[in-house]
C-alpha cells in the first residue's frame, strides 16, 4: 500500500470517526430532548388532572354548604327529609351535566350494565328479566363507572336439579 492511499485511508478513517461523534452527539442530544418532552407530558397530565378536579370541587362545594344547612335545622324531621332530597337532586343534577347518568333500568339483564347480586326463581316473568334494581348504577360519557345491582328472574329448577350433591 503506497504512502498516498495510508494517507486517504487515514483522513477516511478521521472524517468517519468525526461523524460517528457528530451522530452520537446528536442521539444524545435527542435523548435528552425525548427525555424532557416525557416529563413536560407527564407534568402537562398532572396538571390537566388537578384543573379538571378543581373544577368539579368548586361545583360541589354549594352542595356542601347545603349540606351544612340542612345539618344545622334544628326543626321538624320533614323538613330535614326534603332538604336532603332537594341537596340529592342538585347533587345530581351537576353530576348529570358533567357527564354522568344513571343506568337505565331496561326489562332484559345486560351484563355489561347490571350486576346480578340476587337470582329469583319464577315463572311469572321470561328468564332474565331484571325484577328489582338494589342500587342504582352510573356512566360517564357512555363508560360504566358502576353497574346496577340487581335482582334478576331465572326459571325455576326441576326437582331432579336442585341439589346436584343429594344424589346417593
Amino acid at each position: 500500500m503506497s504512502e498516498k492511499e495510508k494517507k486517504d485511508l487515514s483522513q477516511e478513517c478521521e472524517e468517519l470517526k468525526e461523524k460517528y461523534r457528530e451522530l452520537e452527539e446528536y442521539a444524545k442530544r435527542l435523548k435528552a430532548e425525548y427525555e424532557n418532552y416525557r416529563e413536560e407530558v407527564a407534568r402537562e397530565k398532572r396538571e390537566l388532572i388537578k384543573n379538571a378536579n378543581e373544577y368539579l370541587i368548586s361545583r360541589l362545594i354549594p352542595i356542601l354548604d347545603d349540606f351544612e344547612r340542612a345539618l344545622n335545622q334544628k326543626d321538624h324531621e320533614e323538613s330535614f327529609y326534603e332538604g336532603v332530597k332537594l341537596i340529592y337532586k342538585k347533587l345530581l343534577n351537576t353530576l348529570e351535566k358533567e357527564g354522568l347518568s344513571k343506568i337505565q333500568v331496561g326489562e332484559t339483564f345486560d351484563p355489561f350494565e347490571y350486576e346480578a347480586v340476587e337470582r329469583v326463581e319464577t315463572d311469572d316473568v321470561e328468564e332474565y328479566t331484571v325484577l328489582e334494581v338494589l342500587e342504582s348504577g352510573y356512566k360517564f360519557h357512555g363508560k360504566v363507572l358502576k353497574p346496577a345491582k340487581v335482582k334478576v328472574a331465572v326459571r325455576p329448577r326441576k326437582k331432579d336439579e336442585e341439589s346436584p350433591d343429594k344424589k346417593e
